[in-house]
């Protein structure tokens, strides 16, 4: 019983929903047997007592204190229960989305053949889809059942008379089209994750060359955004792409999408920027940082109320490296509380080390560095290549040379690490075994390194090494 079904469902549950399961067990509408809802009451009751307290056992004499235990009613009594809460969760959901539900009426009034109210759910249903906000894949889709109801009820009265056919049409093209562009870009993005994902794209190239013929189809904000975002993913290096697609979603779009659709095309910005910054491209630091202020500001990068230590690094990392040190500390001071309390004094001090560094302040980073533990395998990097440059500026060269060793064993026992930053970590840790054997006077020799420092890719910390090697 403990890892049924029915127990992960009222596990999920919150207090709203408690109380509001309890009237709905009582009416007999849904549910016409007491035991359901004394099995319903004993779980609430115990869930948190433990495992042992939700087995059948237990809960039968809870149920049943006068009867031997019997295994087929038990079960059935969950059943029940389980069929009950289910019900509860598809009518509550469809219950909380108005235009869901005014499609539904408009669909049982025309089965009933009863005009004046098929009318009046489907313009209830038409003004409510216009009236909000929302011009995302869920409008779109809204749009074509409504217009797929239109179209029923007028071809069941007439034949001879015109249809809505053409808006028919171009609902579905639209919600076609939007939906395509996303499953491509989703597997865009897993594949970059997970190389050895290969899906097979589809329609997705007849999709943009008819966009880029229909252009009034791009004048659609959910269209145009998932497109702008299809071109930038695939054509990293045409930066009108990401012109336009930074534009759409830094201007206002979060009137269109949901907060969860703005985090999905933050992220497709903030991934497109960070390689570009890998690239040596500065100036995508600062574009990055433009979404890192709004996306904070917006409560776009908050899920559940928390930003991950990811974003939260991120955001620090390139303040820093386009030197806005204000900013970088007003914003680890700003937004620390929105950290998991768990992690968050070591990635505050991990943070604040960086900014120390930054500053030039190598003592007070130094001593927060030599202090920072985490299991996560990239911080602990970027913690040992924090080290190792201030080991070099301060001429510690025994302390750079040890800790650049372990850096290069570590790099290779870590498997998981993605492959092209892996790559990246791996040439900084050669070219600084280079840097070091070089002599004081070996003029021609560091002007060959740093050819090599502004050739090699991928690079981490290209503009240290050749800051060092000036």
């Amino acid at each position: 019983m403990q890892k049924s079904m029915l127990i992960e469902i009222v596990r999920s549950l919150n207090k709203k929903e408690i109380r509001e399961l309890n009237k709905w067990l009582q009416s007999p509408a849904h549910n016409q047997r007491q035991d359901v809802i004394d099995l319903f009451h004993y779980l609430c009751k115990n869930l948190t007592n433990g495992d042992e307290y939700l087995t059948k056992g237990r809960a039968w004499a809870a149920i049943f204190p006068k009867k031997p235990f019997d295994d087929a009613v038990m079960r059935q009594v969950m059943f029940f229960l389980l069929k009950s809460l289910e019900a509860y969760l598809v009518y509550t959901d469809i219950h909380e989305d108005e235009i869901q539900t005014q499609i539904a009426l408009a669909r049982i009034y025309r089965h009933r053949k009863l005009e004046k109210s098929y009318r009046q759910a489907h313009r209830q249903g038409m003004e409510m889809l216009t009236g909000q906000p929302l011009r995302n894949p869920y409008y779109l889709m809204h749009r074509y059942f409504l217009e797929r109801e239109e179209y029923e009820h007028r071809i069941n009265i007439t034949q001879n008379d015109l249809v809505n056919l053409q808006e028919l049409s171009d609902a579905l093209e639209r919600w076609f089209i939007v939906e395509k562009l996303l499953v491509s870009n989703g597997m865009i993005a897993h594949h970059m994750v997970y190389q050895k994902a290969n899906y097979d794209p589809g329609l997705i190239r007849q999709v943009l060359e008819y966009l880029e013929q229909h252009q009034n189809l791009l004048e659609e904000p959910g269209i145009a955004v998932y497109y702008y975002a299809h071109r930038t993913m695939t054509n990293i290096e045409e930066q009108r792409f990401f012109d336009g697609f930074e534009k759409m979603v830094l201007d206002g779009q979060d009137e269109f999408l949901t907060k969860e659709e703005m985090l999905y095309l933050y992220r497709i910005a903030l991934n497109y920027c960070t390689a570009k910054v890998n690239q040596g491209n500065t100036d995508y630091a600062r574009r990055a940082l433009a979404f890192y202020r709004e996306g904070m500001e917006k409560g776009i990068l908050l899920v559940n109320n928390i930003i991950t230590r990811y974003n939260f690094g991120n955001a620090v990392a390139f303040a820093l490296r386009v030197r806005d040190f204000d900013w970088a500390e007003q914003f680890i001071e700003r937004f620390q509380h929105y950290l998991d309390e768990r992690e968050r004094n070591s990635i505050v001090n991990f943070n604040r080390s960086r900014l120390f560094f930054e500053k030039g302040d190598y003592n007070k980073a130094q001593r927060l560095l030599l202090e920072f533990e985490y299991d996560d395998m990239l911080f602990n990097i970027i913690a040992k290549t924090m080290l190792l440059k201030i080991y070099y500026e301060q001429d510690e060269y025994d302390a750079f040379e040890s800790l650049l060793d372990s850096l290069r064993i570590y790099l290779q026992r870590k498997e998981a690490l993605d492959p092209v930053r892996k790559q990246g970590y791996k040439n900084m840790v050669s070219l600084m075994k280079k840097m070091l054997n070089l002599g004081p006077h070996a003029k021609m020799q560091r002007e060959r390194l740093v050819g090599l420092v502004r050739e090699t890719q991928p690079l981490m910390e290209r503009d240290w090494l050749l800051r060092q090697l000036k």
